[in-house]
């Protein structure tokens, strides 16, 4: 039985919510070590859009008969994803100037790896379920 696209996206949902939170409650001891809250929050949303948008082209890739179309699909998700970033990060690093927050950005590159992280598993349950296990 196929699981829902949302019922999928759950997880993702939830890192999401969970991160927002605590960068919520614990946001003056991020000040106290120059983490730029704002920053957090915006590559929050950024990697849970782009996990959402990447793990919709690795469902819709498994249920093709060709298995090359789950390899483009990882490597365009791939592609998206590092171009909007780099995009992302250096448009952030342009526009704040000397009030740049680097560790916001390492805080961000700790999320993508959660994020990702969530998202295979995700992705490979999913198709260990259509390939029954093969």
């Amino acid at each position: 039985m196929q699981q829902s696209f949302a019922k999928k996206m759950l997880p993702l949902f939830f890192a999401f919510v969970l991160v927002n939170s605590l960068v919520l409650y614990y946001q003056k001891d991020l000040d106290q070590h120059k983490i730029d809250s704002l920053v957090v929050f915006a590559a929050n949303i950024l990697l849970f859009i782009l996990s959402v948008l990447s793990l919709a082209m690795h469902t819709r890739s498994i249920d093709k008969k060709n298995p090359n179309a789950s390899v483009r699909a990882v490597m365009a998700a791939t592609l998206m994803k590092l171009m909007v970033l780099s995009i992302a990060a250096l448009v952030y690093l342009f526009w704040a100037g000397s009030s740049r927050s680097l560790e916001a950005i390492f805080a961000g590159m700790i999320l993508y790896v959660v994020y990702t992280f969530i998202e295979v598993r995700i992705a490979s349950k999913t198709n260990q379920n259509n390939n029954g296990g093969k």
